[in-house]
């Protein structure tokens, strides 16, 4: 794990970066000391999409730049 992950479970990690997109990565198990992964970055706006689409009231233009400047817009 890197500085800064938050694992959530069963080897799933998410990292802010400093431009504020995201990387998601899943780490495979340790099968004979050869380790798997695969990770993506998720740009800061659609990210902010992201977290409204799945939130309880979706995603609207007002919630989504509510989530940006949560986030921490650049």
């Amino acid at each position: 794990m890197d500085v800064g992950e938050f694992h959530w479970t069963d080897g799933w990690y998410f990292k802010r970066l400093p431009d504020g997109s995201v990387c998601i990565r899943k780490q495979g198990p340790d099968h004979q000391k050869v380790q798997f992964a695969e990770s993506a970055i998720i740009p800061a706006a659609e990210w902010a999409s992201i977290v409204c689409a799945v939130s309880k009231d979706g995603e609207t233009g007002d919630r989504w730049n509510q989530a940006q400047d949560f986030h921490g817009r650049t």
